[in-house]
């Protein structure tokens, strides 16, 4: 396996495990909603905590999403232009 194909297999890993991680508790809220539950999460931490995403973390998740996007696009065209 080249280096390409061995870094695009662990972008890919890293995104998708990224993605379970950081959806379980919306995951969680949206099943206890069907069982009719309280949705209402419990704050344990102060206010700011929960009301932290402001814009600078908005455009530092970007900036790493278009890094993940662009380690998946390298990982494709390896594949592609490889195997001609």
């Amino acid at each position: 396996m080249s280096t390409g194909i061995i870094l695009g297999l662990g972008l890919i890993t890293i995104v998708i495990s990224f993605y379970i991680i950081l959806n379980i508790p919306y995951w969680m809220l949206l099943w206890n909603k069907r069982k009719g539950k309280n949705t209402e999460l419990e704050k344990t931490y102060h206010l700011w905590v929960y009301s932290s995403d402001d814009s600078l973390n908005k455009f530092l998740k970007f900036c790493i999403y278009c890094l993940y996007a662009f380690g998946i696009y390298l990982f494709f065209e390896e594949l592609l232009y490889r195997h001609f």
